[in-house]
């Protein structure tokens, strides 16, 4: 027989089932909303002829990317990161956390920027970088130039080409003037620290080794390979599979060569070790110069 307690316990069973319903489909609505939000927020376009198609990029909550940047398929954009109004960022492009892509610069597809790489400037000119590069930790690539006579209202100019390996705390400079660029061909591992000036005109397949320095105006063609601590003059030229071995120096600067041989015995210098061999000897004490 049915007792009309159990009819009330239905009942009360039957409601408790209803808002446990009702609190899911309102929790699941309110992610949704949110997931949708956080999607639109920094959803971005990538034009193609006289087609605009939304990009599939997945792009963290506290990356600051602008409106008006270009977007390609498979973008992943990590914590920090911030994308500049003129940006254009190819298919597959990959940036780590705290990353950076300012002014006017394009990356091409499959390009990967590591933790703390900063690429481009706000000044007028522009940076291209090819495809299937990858920019290292706190590397600066495409920034002005430390040259004096350029000037701040001037455009200026990077190119680098693709599969390049560019390492960890790298830099490589715009040109000096609009009438320049400074170039990188494709296919170059440039180790840690290694510097690029202003205007170089740099080849493809070469390996620069950790703390490779290029003044201004240097130009290296093809296979050319440099062990650490090489120090190229300005305006030099680094013939296809050139070779130079470590700490060396290239330069038309006969200044430079004896300063080198000489163990830097300037008249400065000079005048400092005779000043403390003087004190030295005024309180006995043996000086051994290195």
């Amino acid at each position: 027989m049915w007792h009309p307690l159990y009819t009330i316990k239905y009942l009360a069973a039957k409601e408790k089932a209803n808002m446990s319903l009702m609190k899911l489909s309102t929790r699941n609505s309110i992610s949704s909303s949110l997931r949708i939000f956080q999607t639109s927020r920094f959803l971005s376009y990538v034009a193609d002829d006289e087609r605009v198609y939304a990009s599939s990029s997945i792009i963290h909550p506290t990356a600051t990317v602008h409106p008006n940047a270009i977007l390609g398929q498979g973008v992943s954009i990590g914590p920090f990161c911030s994308i500049s109004s003129s940006a254009k960022l190819g298919n597959g492009c990959r940036l780590y956390p705290g990353s950076h892509v300012f002014g006017n610069t394009e990356l091409g597809d499959s390009c990967t920027l590591m933790t703390g790489a900063v690429v481009g400037d706000d000044c007028p000119g522009c940076t291209v970088i090819g495809s299937n590069n990858t920019i290292g930790y706190h590397a600066v690539i495409g920034v002005k130039c430390q040259d004096l006579k350029y000037k701040p209202e001037d455009e200026c100019y990077l190119e680098v080409g693709h599969n390049n390996d560019i390492r960890e705390h790298t830099s490589i400079h715009r040109s000096s003037k609009s009438t320049d660029r400074t170039v990188i061909g494709d296919g170059n591992l440039i180790m840690g620290a290694c510097h690029i000036a202003h205007d170089c005109k740099i080849g493809s397949n070469n390996i620069f080794a950790n703390n490779t320095l290029l003044a201004g105006h240097v130009e290296v063609e093809d296979y050319v390979h440099t062990a650490g601590a090489t120090v190229i003059h300005q305006f030099c030229h680094l013939g296809s599979f050139s070779f130079l071995g470590g700490g060396s120096v290239v330069g038309f600067s006969s200044n430079l060569k004896v300063l080198n041989q000489s163990f830097l015995y300037r008249e400065m210098i000079v005048a400092l070790r005779t000043s403390i061999k003087c004190k030295a000897k005024s309180k006995k004490i043996n000086v051994i110069y290195f």
